[in-house]
C-alpha cells in the first residue's frame, strides 16, 4: 500500500492515502465508573504510550471544543481506490461524486484512542475485503475527539461519534444507498463501543452485523448495557477478546464472544507488560478471518473460559468472516499461532 499520507484535516481535502505503517490500536482496562480505591491508573495509547489517569474524575459530558457532527470525518475506499481515500459527507453530491456503489455491501471500521485513518482496523482490514470481494470501505475519522491525552475526554465522546455514524447510514439508506442486511459496522478498544453505541442510535433499520475488538474497559459498566456495546445493538453482535480482564473487557456482552487462547495473553506476547500486543491482536484475528477460518470450540460457561479452562459442548463457531455468522451463539475458545498466519483452521 501506498507510504504518502496525504495532510486533510485543517484543509478538509476530499481525499487521503493510507500509510503502511502499523498503527498501534487503542487499549483499555476494564473498570466501571465508581469511584476506586485505586484511583490512578496507566493507560496506554493507539501508539502504545502510556498515560497515567485520575479514573475517579470520570463525569458524563461532551469537551465542548469537540462538535461531533462536523469532527467526525468519513473516508470511502474501494477497489478502484484501495490506497487513495474519498472524504465522504452526507450530501446527494458528495456521495453520487464518489466511487460509492449501492450494489456493494458497506462496511465501516472505528479507530480507538489516538487513532487515526492510518490504524490497522483501518487499511489492514479493507485491505482483506478487497482481497475477497467488492465492498464499500468507510473509515470513520474521529481523530480530532480521540486524539487527546485524556482517555476520559475520548471515552465521553464516543456516544456522540456513534450518533454521527448512524445519521450517515440513515442518510445513505434513505436515498437508497444502502441496505441494512448487507451493513457490517467494526472497531476495536474504544472503536468496538462506538460501533454499539452506532447500532442504538440508527433509526431506519438495524444493523446486520456488529464487531467489537477487544472492546474498551475503562469506564463502560457490564451493569449499564445502554452506555456500551450489547447483543441488542445489532441483528448479530460479535466481540473478540485477546486481552480480557487487563486492557479489555473480559465478559460476555455480545451474541458470540470468542476467546483466543483463553482472552488474556496471546502467543508470542508473552513479555508484554503493557498488553498492547495482546489487545492488538484482536484486529490481526479479524483482518485474517475474513479469507481464511477460525473455528472455536463452544464451552460450557464463560466461568470455564475465566478460569483457563474448557468443557466443550461439541457446538463450534467461526470467529470473523466477511459476512458474520448471523444466528450465532455462545462462547467460545480457540488456539492460535503465535505469528502469521494465526489461524489453525
Amino acid at each position: 500500500m501506498c507510504t504518502d499520507i496525504l495532510s486533510y484535516h485543517n484543509s478538509r481535502r476530499t481525499s487521503i492515502t493510507l500509510n503502511e505503517s502499523l498503527g498501534s490500536p487503542a487499549l483499555s482496562r476494564q473498570d466501571d465508573i465508581k469511584p476506586k480505591s485505586h484511583r490512578w491508573e496507566l493507560i496506554p495509547d493507539d501508539e502504545g504510550r502510556m498515560h497515567l489517569m485520575d479514573m475517579s474524575s470520570y463525569v458524563h459530558s461532551v469537551d465542548p471544543h469537540f462538535d461531533a457532527v462536523t469532527d467526525t470525518i468519513f473516508i470511502l475506499f474501494t477497489r478502484r481506490n484501495p490506497t487513495s481515500g474519498q472524504v465522504i459527507t452526507p450530501t446527494l453530491a458528495s456521495i453520487q461524486s464518489s466511487f460509492f456503489d449501492r450494489n456493494h455491501p458497506t462496511r465501516f471500521t472505528v479507530h480507538g484512542w489516538n487513532g487515526s485513518p492510518q490504524s490497522r482496523v483501518n487499511w489492514l482490514v479493507a485491505e482483506e475485503y478487497f482481497r475477497y470481494g467488492d465492498y464499500n470501505m468507510i473509515t470513520v475519522d474521529w481523530t480530532a475527539g480521540g486524539t487527546t491525552l485524556n482517555y476520559i475526554t475520548a471515552r465521553n465522546r464516543v456516544r456522540a461519534v456513534g450518533g454521527v455514524i448512524a445519521n450517515f447510514i440513515d442518510f445513505l439508506h434513505e436515498n437508497s444507498y444502502l441496505e441494512f442486511e448487507k451493513l457490517h459496522v467494526m472497531g476495536h478498544s474504544l472503536g468496538g463501543q462506538i460501533a454499539g453505541l452506532t447500532g442504538k442510535q440508527v433509526r431506519r433499520g438495524v444493523i446486520q452485523v456488529i464487531s467489537a475488538f477487544d472492546p474498551a474497559g475503562p469506564l463502560f459498566s457490564l451493569d449499564n448495557p445502554n452506555e456500551r456495546i450489547a447483543p441488542t445493538d445489532g441483528v448479530y453482535v460479535e466481540s473478540i477478546i485477546t486481552n480480557g480482564g487487563l486492557l479489555g473487557f473480559m465478559e460476555p456482552i455480545s451474541h458470540a464472544t470468542f476467546y483466543p487462547n483463553f482472552g488474556r495473553v496471546q502467543p508470542g506476547c508473552e513479555s508484554d507488560i503493557t498488553g498492547q500486543c495482546s489487545h492488538s491482536r484482536s484486529t490481526l484475528l479479524y483482518a485474517e478471518s475474513i479469507n481464511s477460518m477460525f473455528t472455536g470450540q463452544e464451552c460450557s460457561s464463560f466461568e470455564e473460559i475465566r478460569d483457563g479452562s474448557c468443557n466443550p459442548t461439541g457446538r463450534t463457531g467461526r470467529l470473523g468472516g466477511p459476512q458474520g455468522s448471523i444466528g450465532q451463539r455462545g462462547n467460545f475458545f480457540m488456539e492460535t499461532n503465535a505469528v502469521e498466519p494465526f489461524s489453525r483452521g
